[in-house]
């Protein structure tokens, strides 16, 4: 298994990756619509979910590192805000793209083994000379663009 799905532990890997904020802002690319859903779905009582949407939201509000690190959201309802109709007609796709080239231009990306949106990003990172980049595993944050490599890692799933 690869997949880590309490944020809880995603961020307690941060902390013990970097005690001290490597940066001053976190990009969190997560569809909140989804989650709410999940969340408020009376058929289902999904606690992880239930947990993750309020770790979420005191992130977005409290930030990261004792407030020292502004976290902040970017998903399809920036887009949707946008006086750009044709933006605001495909905001899933054009939100995605949004958030692409702001991975791609991070300090630091982290994402998940299981997604080829990751890995993607990862990839054209690595060409870009941008090696900081780190999946999130259940035993930790594993460094996939050390120096010693010489390709980026495929996406496996």
């Amino acid at each position: 298994e690869f997949k880590v799905l309490n944020i809880s532990d995603n961020v307690e890997m941060l902390y013990e990756k970097y005690p001290e904020p490597p940066v001053s802002a976190v990009l969190i690319i997560l569809n909140r619509a989804i989650l709410e859903k999940e969340v408020t779905n009376p058929k289902n009582e999904n606690y992880i979910a239930t947990h993750n949407l309020k770790l979420f939201n005191e992130m977005i509000s409290s930030g990261l590192w004792h407030g020292r690190v502004k976290v902040v959201e970017a998903d399809s309802e920036l887009v949707k805000q946008s006086e750009y109709q044709t933006y605001s007609k495909y905001c899933s796709l054009v939100g995605s793209i949004i958030n692409f080239f702001l991975a791609l231009d991070a300090e630091i990306f982290i994402g998940t083994k299981v997604s080829s949106y990751s890995t993607t990003v990862i990839s054209y990172r690595f060409f870009r000379e941008k090696k900081k980049n780190f999946f999130y595993l259940p035993s930790g944050l594993d460094w996939v663009t050390s120096p010693d490599i010489t390709q980026p890692p495929r996406f496996a799933c």
